[in-house]
Formats: structure tokens, C-alpha cells, sequence
């Protein structure tokens, strides 16, 4: 059994991939091919590239209907829809809202100070991807990590995930093994911060927390958008939340 690594840097952080199989060459062919459809997707769906398709619905589709690709269509679609299975609580407009209309492929936003950023769910939903092809190529057997928060697990191996405390790096909050599921973290604030990133779409106002959470789904891509909304929820709300069968929720509060 050969095992291939890579790394390389997309979505504003290191993707890594490990893929174990008998073919050495077909493993490396495979993970070159993973890696250049993440890289693809991060320069689609990035709001910090100019040339992406994200920034030119940005600054554009306030101005009337913009036009886009049957893949990113679809992938606004998923977010309209975890939007409504969330209660608002995963807004990738952060509660400013759009129109897409589906017979013509097109997004409006109702004003100039409304954008779309999908960082809350764009590393899961490259992961899924990634994910796909591995399958297509034959391989039953594979890690795809995003930076340090997302993670999918491929086959029946078991792969050892330290989650560290999002408040002390230094200290391991959990530790499990993955198999064939994903995972997400988020927490309100990162290492370092005073404030929080994370801005809750109901009030407006940035998420006032320490906690941290933690999701495992099937797909990478519903992991992201249950950690992202449960944090914004918080612990207390979420206790009285309704969430799918398929979740395994985890909060670190200390």
C-alpha cells in the first residue's frame, strides 16, 4: 500500500490530501488533478480576487440580474436553502438577502452594501469535490484537510483528528477518529483576536463568544454550514434546535 501527500495553498489556507492506494503514479496523477480542481474553485469563489466570478456578481448584480455558471448557481442554491433549513443563521449576504431565478441562471442583490461571501462554506464544498473525483478515479482511501477547520474522510481507514481549543492552540479540546465523514470547527473568534468575524445576520451584530463547535456530516459542505450556524446561534439557543439526524454536534465552552 503507497501512501501520496500533497500541499498547497488555496481559499486563504493550505489544502493538504492524502490519498493510499497501490498504483504509486496513479496516486500522484490523481492527487495533481484534486488539487487543480480546489485551486480552480478557490479563484471562482474567492471575494478577494477581482477576477473571480464571486466578486463580479459583487459588483455588478446590484445593478440588475447577473448571469453565472450552472456550478455556481447550484451552489447558491445550497446556501439559499441552508438559510431557510438554518433559521437564518448561515447567511452567506449576512442577512441582506438575493434573488436568483433559476430559468435564467441569474443572481441580483438588493443594494451595493450587500455582497456575497462564501467563506463559510467554500472549503467544504471543494473538499466535496475533490471528494467526487477521488471516487471517480477508483480510490477508497483518503484525507482532504482545509487549513486546520475542515476535513473530509474517505473509506474505511481511520484517520486521528486533534481538535485543538480555538481560544489556546496549545491545548487538545478533543480527539476522534474520522471515518467516511467530515468535519467542521468554527469558533466565534480566532487566536489572537479581540473581536469576532462571524456576524450574526439577525441583529447585525458580531458574535459575542468564546465558544467553539465542532460538526460531523457526510458531506464537508453541510458540516461547514451547521458549525458556521450553530456558532452564531451559541450553545444555549442550539439546545432547543431541531437539527438533522445525520449531525453529530460537539461545543467546546472551556
Amino acid at each position: 500500500m503507497n501512501e501520496y501527500r500533497r500541499s498547497f495553498a488555496a481559499m486563504a489556507t493550505i489544502f493538504e490530501i492524502i490519498i493510499r492506494g497501490d498504483d504509486a503514479q496513479h496516486l500522484e496523477a490523481v492527487g495533481v488533478a484534486v488539487s487543480e480542481e480546489i485551486e480552480r474553485l478557490s479563484l471562482k469563489l474567492s471575494r478577494f480576487d477581482p477576477q473571480s466570478e464571486v466578486s463580479r456578481i459583487n459588483r455588478h448584480a446590484h445593478r440588475g440580474p447577473v448571469r453565472i455558471d450552472r456550478e455556481l448557481f447550484e451552489l447558491l442554491e445550497e446556501c439559499d436553502e441552508a438559510q431557510r433549513f438554518t433559521g437564518g443563521y448561515f447567511d452567506v449576504t449576512g442577512g441582506g438577502g438575493w434573488n436568483l431565478d433559476r430559468s435564467s441562471l441569474t443572481v441580483e442583490l438588493p443594494g451595493p452594501g450587500v455582497i456575497i461571501d462564501p467563506g463559510g462554506i467554500g472549503k467544504g464544498y471543494a473538499l466535496d469535490r475533490g471528494g467526487e473525483l477521488i471516487r471517480q478515479y477508483g480510490i477508497t482511501s483518503a484525507l482532504l484537510q482545509g487549513g486546520t477547520s475542515s476535513i473530509l474522510a474517505i473509506g474505511e481507514d481511520d484517520w486521528p483528528v486533534d481538535v485543538r481549543h480555538p481560544d489556546s492552540p496549545e491545548r487538545i479540546a478533543a480527539s476522534l477518529s474520522l471515518r467516511n465523514r467530515a468535519f467542521s470547527c468554527s469558533a466565534a473568534r480566532h487566536p489572537g483576536e479581540r473581536s469576532s468575524d462571524l456576524r450574526n445576520p439577525h441583529t447585525g451584530q458580531m458574535v459575542a463568544s468564546d465558544e467553539g463547535c465542532f460538526v460531523l456530516a457526510q458531506r464537508a459542505t453541510t458540516a461547514e454550514i451547521w458549525s458556521t450556524a450553530l456558532i452564531v446561534l451559541g450553545h444555549e439557543s442550539s439546545r432547543e434546535s431541531v437539527l438533522p439526524a445525520e449531525l453529530e454536534t460537539f461545543w467546546i465552552r472551556e
